[in-house]
C-alpha cells in the first residue's frame, strides 16, 4: 500500500523545500528526496544526507499505484 509522506529539509543551508512523496514507507519517501537531490545536482554525490530530512506522515487519502515524488 503506498502514502503520501511529507518529507521536510532540516538543513536550513540547503533550499528548505518541503516535499510531498507517494511511498511505501517513511524511508522509501526519504531515499527518493534523496535521488532527487543527486539528480539535481547531475550524479554526483549530494551535499543533501539522510541526517538533512524529517518524514511526516503518512497524509491521507492512500492507497496508490507506485512510488512517485509529487513535487
Amino acid at each position: 500500500m503506498m502514502h503520501i509522506y511529507e518529507v521536510i529539509m532540516l538543513n536550513p543551508e540547503y533550499d528548505g523545500e518541503d516535499h510531498f512523496v507517494v511511498a511505501k514507507s517513511k524511508q522509501r519517501a526519504k531515499n527518493i528526496v534523496l535521488d532527487y537531490y543527486e539528480q539535481e545536482n547531475n550524479g554526483y554525490c549530494s551535499p543533501v544526507t539522510e541526517h538533512d530530512l524529517a518524514v511526516n506522515g503518512p497524509v491521507e487519502p492512500e492507497n496508490y499505484a507506485e512510488e512517485m515524488l509529487l513535487n
